[in-house]
């Protein structure tokens, strides 16, 4: 007999780094040596990552899986292009998979009996909060697994952003089954609210992937040419550069109707050299943030010596550096921050992977913060947040 899949975390889109648990149970699981076995394979079903086994429970004779460590390994974020102009594949950060369900029992114990296979689902880079998890339906909240009239969300936290001229950024989606992106619209605000311009860039055919990735930040939106704009113009032309000017980005989908809307407001001129700071947020998107005011730049050295004789008889013993290594350190510091801010830039003090912008490169880098202060206004003045982050390369000295 074939086992049952009863019960489990994984959604037809799951956040991978959370537990992605199957419950199963079994109706031989009365012979000798029982056990649940577990085939985690790709989504093709190919190619076996791992084969897991679990006894019985001696109450119920059910099994669990937890199946995520294996699925992750499927995973392997690439970083982005800042160039990215339109639509691209938000390729690395998400994968299907598939599980095949079988048991084993006897004496020896032999793998045997028909298969139960879970497919079609995608697990993707995110990471939800025990509270978010609880309450996670990939089939409702995860964007374009949607049904008709629901409304989706964008892979990243709902909240306007600052952003400004020289800045790249990006805002992914998710299509699945029947509930496929076909494009987005863009409208352009003055600072008192009066719209400017319309237009739509379409998903080209060549970008199908599970998730999408759209080049959202002005840099981005200027570099779209005239060919990508169903009005004929490029993206440059009419764009909001006043403070306090805006645009909002719609992703659109013939099957459920308009996605809900992403604003980008135009900051305030800078007085400093800005530092932006790319990062992948708890739903496995890529999200910006650039620091305004006055950033420094440090480098750490490490230096292992040892004690030196100069000649034979020890009469002059110094310390010399046998190694060493050096890397850099960004000392940031943010403009005021809104309540809003404050709430979603923990996402980036907890990524697991976060990258500096640097002479118009990503490098990886890390967060060196243990602890992350949330502000309000009710309680609270405007907060600034000041973080280290360090570049991820280390160099040698000798």
């Amino acid at each position: 007999m074939a086992i049952s899949v009863l019960s489990g975390s994984p959604q037809a889109a799951t956040p991978v780094y959370n537990k992605m648990l199957f419950k199963v149970s079994g109706s031989l699981t009365s012979g000798a040596n029982y056990r649940y076995v577990c085939d985690v394979k790709n989504a093709a079903g190919t190619t076996t990552l791992a084969r897991l086994k679990c006894d019985k429970l001696p109450t119920t004779d059910l099994g669990f899986f937890d199946v995520s460590r294996v699925v992750e390994t499927l995973i392997a974020p690439t970083v982005p292009t800042l160039t990215q102009t339109g639509f691209a594949d938000h390729a690395g950060f998400y994968s299907g998979y598939r599980l095949d369900f079988t048991q084993e029992y006897g004496s020896p114990p032999v793998v045997t009996g028909a298969v139960t296979t879970v497919s079609g689902n995608v697990a993707f880079a995110g990471n939800l909060e025990q509270l978010e998890l609880a309450d996670w339906s990939g089939g409702v909240y995860f964007p374009a697994v949607l049904q008709q009239g629901e409304t989706p969300s964008y892979l990243t936290t709902p909240t306007g952003r600052t952003v400004y001229g020289t800045d790249y950024g990006f805002l992914c989606g998710g299509q699945s089954g029947t509930s496929v992106i076909t494009s987005v619209g863009v409208d352009y605000y003055s600072a008192d609210g009066t719209n400017t311009r319309t237009y739509y860039v379409d998903v080209p055919a060549s970008v199908s992937g599970s998730i999408i990735r759209f080049g959202a930040g002005p840099m981005n939106m200027k570099a779209l040419t005239s060919g990508q704009c169903s009005d004929g113009l490029a993206g440059s032309v009419g764009f909001p550069t006043a403070e306090g000017a805006y645009y909002i980005l719609t992703f659109q989908d013939i099957g459920s109707g308009t996605f809900v809307s992403q604003q980008y407001t135009i900051g305030p001129c800078q007085r400093f050299a800005s530092q932006p700071v790319h990062f992948i947020n708890k739903y496995g998107g890529i999200d910006s943030y650039t620091f305004t005011l006055k950033n420094r730049k440090r480098a750490n050295v490490q230096r292992d010596v040892y004690g030196y004789n100069s000649d034979v008889y020890a009469t002059l013993t110094y310390d010399k550096v046998w190694a060493g290594s050096f890397n850099y350190v960004y000392a940031l510091n943010s403009d005021w921050l809104t309540d809003a801010e404050s709430e979603w830039l923990i996402e980036m003090v907890r990524s697991s992977q976060v990258w500096l912008e640097l002479d118009g490169e990503l490098v990886e880098a890390v967060v060196n913060a243990n602890t992350y202060q949330f502000v309000t206004r009710r309680n609270d003045q405007l907060q600034q947040l000041q973080i280290e982050i360090a570049v991820a390369y280390k160099n040698d000295i000798l």
